[in-house]
């Protein structure tokens, strides 16, 4: 657990690597992003939480998510920051996992048969701010 991350920080810096992933995904395939504004808290320990939330990329023009996903993958294991782990799903899908040295996680994967491009993310954990508690949505 992070003790000087705030709640702030958490969801910022979590947000930030959504938009880096988004914006590493060519633009002719873009038709919409949306990044959830809020996120809610899940509990880590009794006293710790991290920030999750997330975004979706609706796609156009049937793209190759295998290359997508790779590409990105590339450009953040370029990062020393970063770690990446490529799988399938159930579907045969491609998942990417992204895990940062604090704890934050971001799962990149294509959802409803294809149709978006979907980020769940997760902040490291940090101290459970005064007044709030997990599954707050913030």
């Amino acid at each position: 657990m992070d003790k000087t991350l705030t709640i702030d920080q958490a969801k910022s810096q979590t947000q930030e690597v959504e938009m880096r992933i988004i914006e590493l995904t060519p633009a002719t395939y873009v038709a919409d992003v949306r990044q959830q504004p809020e996120g809610v808290l899940l509990a880590c320990s009794p006293t710790s939480v991290t920030w999750a939330g997330g975004a979706t990329l609706t796609v156009q023009s049937d793209p190759d998510f295998t290359k997508i996903l790779t590409d990105i993958q590339t450009a953040f294991n370029a990062d020393p920051a970063y770690t990446t782990i490529m799988d399938t799903d159930y579907h045969g899908d491609p998942v990417l996992t992204i895990h940062d040295a604090a704890g934050s996680q971001w799962i990149v994967r294509p959802m409803k048969r294809g149709a978006t491009l979907d980020i769940s993310s997760s902040s490291p954990c940090f101290a459970t701010p005064d007044g709030m508690q997990r599954s707050d949505s913030y």
